[in-house]
């Protein structure tokens, strides 16, 4: 069950971002993905989903290669995306963000109340237009659209940035008990990693396009270890 990325090349357009990434997100466990502001993370997000087209390499889930299916196929193969911006329709309600997100798929009127059930603030903001949520409250809708699809993998990039905290330990809370369910969980972090390395199995560090190192989260949590790290990547 686990997503499998071998030797993948990517880019916008001709400028090629990704140099032969290898990418491992195993069922059952969260996987961090840490580097510089354009280090290639995003992009790597954004090919896995089909948001962007393979140069090169392949993607693999569930003996499925996802190599360009385009977005909605990869979603239908079990991967699902959560942007870090511009990843809900503000001048939709919340319910009918979630709809939009579960309209390709089989029952989609009990995955719109499966997910609201999860996350009871947004059963209770069920009626209000996105646009007037919250910051953390905008994320969690965000997560929540991905998940009405019933993904096994879920993609997330950087999905705490600029939040109270608050709400980080309540996204947090819920990812760990996605995973506790059987869910594996590719989780982008950029600033204060130190959270998501405490919860996390693997930490894939990237830099320049390449992933430059491979670790143990915890063992990145070491006094002076993750200043190590991130002193040998670009900024």
């Amino acid at each position: 069950m686990q997503l499998e990325v071998i030797a993948l090349k990517s880019g916008y357009d001709k400028v090629q971002i990704l140099h032969g990434v290898d990418f491992t997100v195993p069922s059952g466990e969260i996987t961090a993905v840490l580097g510089a502001n354009g280090a290639g993370k995003s992009t790597l997000m954004k090919t896995i989903a089909g948001h962007l087209p393979t140069m090169a390499g392949e993607i693999r889930h569930n003996l499925q290669t996802l190599n360009d299916l385009g977005p909605l196929h990869v979603c239908k193969a079990g991967v699902g995306f959560v942007p870090q911006e511009h990843n809900v329709f503000a001048e939709l309600s919340v319910r009918d963000n979630l709809r939009v997100s579960s309209l390709a798929f089989e029952g989609a009127e009990a995955r719109v109340a499966d997910v609201l059930k999860r996350f009871p603030i947004l059963n209770e903001r069920s009626d209000q237009q996105a646009s007037t949520l919250s910051g953390g409250e905008r994320q969690t809708l965000a997560i929540a659209t991905a998940l009405v699809a019933g993904p096994d993998i879920l993609l997330l990039d950087e999905p705490t940035a600029g939040l109270a905290p608050i709400f980080v330990d309540r996204i947090v809370s819920w990812v760990c008990e996605l995973v506790q369910e059987g869910m594996g969980v590719a989780w982008v972090v950029e600033q204060n990693p130190e959270k998501i390395l405490a919860i996390s199995e693997t930490t894939f560090v990237m830099d320049a396009g390449k992933v430059s190192s491979t670790a143990a989260s915890k063992t990145l949590l070491e006094p002076g270890r993750l200043e190590e790290i991130l002193l040998q990547v670009h900024v």
